[in-house]
């Protein structure tokens, strides 16, 4: 496994629930970098990975002043992923907490970038939190989810 961030802070916190999942024992790389700079290096590397958890910000920005905006670029990192994706991969998770953006939008990127070379299974929803006492669910987020056809 490999947990990827550009914050220190979050990379901090991902170590923490490790631990509180009980998984300190598994083999986690935590790497502080800038995403895009990983993937590339993988990519040269010639580095593959059977499942991706993305969990990309709304906004952000670089060391150097570039500008992460989801609605920019989520295309083009996912688009990037999917090139170290193993020959049978497992899964690919996209989580969103931007508003303004529809799960669809989530299914349609994976359909046209991992989907097109791997033809699995796509899913896209709404991420909630049941309301206590109630029978409602409060909208937080969304994803879209792409996974293989196991026979």
């Amino acid at each position: 496994m490999c947990h990827v961030d550009s914050s220190k802070g979050m990379t901090l916190w991902a170590k923490e629930n490790v631990i509180s999942s009980g998984l300190q024992n598994k083999p986690v790389r935590f790497i502080v970098d800038d995403v895009v700079k990983f993937v590339n290096r993988e990519i040269r590397r010639g580095n593959k990975y059977d499942a991706i958890i993305m969990d990309p910000p709304s906004y952000g920005r670089g060391a150097k002043g570039e500008v992460w905006q989801f609605e920019e670029n989520i295309f083009d990192l996912v688009d990037l992923c999917s090139k170290v994706l193993s020959k049978n991969p497992l899964f690919f998770l996209i989580n969103s907490y931007t508003t303004g953006i529809s799960s669809t939008v989530l299914q349609n990127i994976l359909k046209v970038t991992v989907d097109k070379k791997y033809n699995g299974k796509l899913e896209c929803g709404e991420i909630g939190l049941p309301m206590e006492e109630s029978e409602l669910i409060l909208p937080c987020g969304i994803y879209g989810r792409w996974e293989s056809k196991k026979e």
